[in-house]
């Protein structure tokens, strides 16, 4: 196994997934679950793009140390997690339109310094700069399931998504606290383990964040608007029946 059969690996996986959700597309009803559907299929889109470059031998440098950093997984990070974390939220705001601009914005941003940092800490060799920046993500990390499980939950109660709104929430958290883990140990961080285990991990967890949630989330979608409509039919009959 090589690191590049992984990241041909992760090329195909992505491939797989944007097809799969392609299909959503095109059976939703409403205006936000066509564009949850449409943000879910743009991630494994962008993903693939990227994992084509460094499959092919770009997207990557070689530092000095003689180590290897992808850079393309940045690049793939800054756009396909602010879509996801937009998806997310969209229910959780509903129907809260003065709250909602300050509190994207600052889930967004929090995101962007995330990654930013993140790719100076992977990039350098440097132990002093690279384990202030590796802090500096990991607050802004923090600070992104602060706002998640802090503010938007509390607008997710009054929501009509608000359930599905934080069993998303919990499942994306989950799969999202693994990244910081295998950057700290692996090639980026202390190096405790090969290239190759590193792609393997970070593949497993894009594929995962990218193509498994996704497919989970737009079905998760689809059946509480597909519920939500049979429900006033229910009503009616019941009315009817008496």
């Amino acid at each position: 196994m090589t690191v590049q059969l992984w990241l041909w690996i992760g090329t195909i996986g992505m491939s797989v997934g944007m097809i799969l959700l392609f299909f959503p597309m095109q059976k939703n009803k409403s205006l936000s679950e066509q564009g949850d559907s449409i943000a879910h299929f743009l991630v494994p889109m962008v993903a693939l793009t990227l994992y084509l470059l460094m499959a092919l031998g770009h997207g990557s440098v070689v530092l000095p140390s003689g180590r290897v950093f992808y850079f393309a997984r940045y690049i793939d990070w800054s756009i396909t997690t602010p879509l996801l974390l937009l998806s997310l939220v969209s229910g959780a705001v509903e129907g809260h339109t003065r709250k909602r601009g300050a509190l994207i914005a600052g889930l967004i941003l929090s995101d962007v310094y995330m990654i930013v940092t993140g790719l100076v800490a992977g990039w350098t060799d440097d132990p002093t700069l690279k384990w202030w920046f590796y802090v500096l993500s990991c607050l802004s990390f923090v600070a992104i399931y602060a706002l998640l499980w802090g503010p938007f939950k509390e607008l997710s109660l009054g929501s009509p998504k608000g359930e599905l709104y934080r069993r998303k929430a919990a499942v994306l958290s989950v799969v999202w606290f693994a990244y910081p883990v295998v950057f700290l140990i692996g090639q980026e961080g202390f190096r405790l383990w090969s290239p190759v285990v590193d792609a393997v991990l970070f593949t497993v967890l894009d594929l995962t964040a990218k193509v498994a949630y996704g497919l989970w989330a737009v079905s998760m979608v689809q059946h509480t608007g597909k519920v939500r409509d049979e429900l006033p039919e229910s009503g009616d009959r019941l009315v009817r029946g008496h």
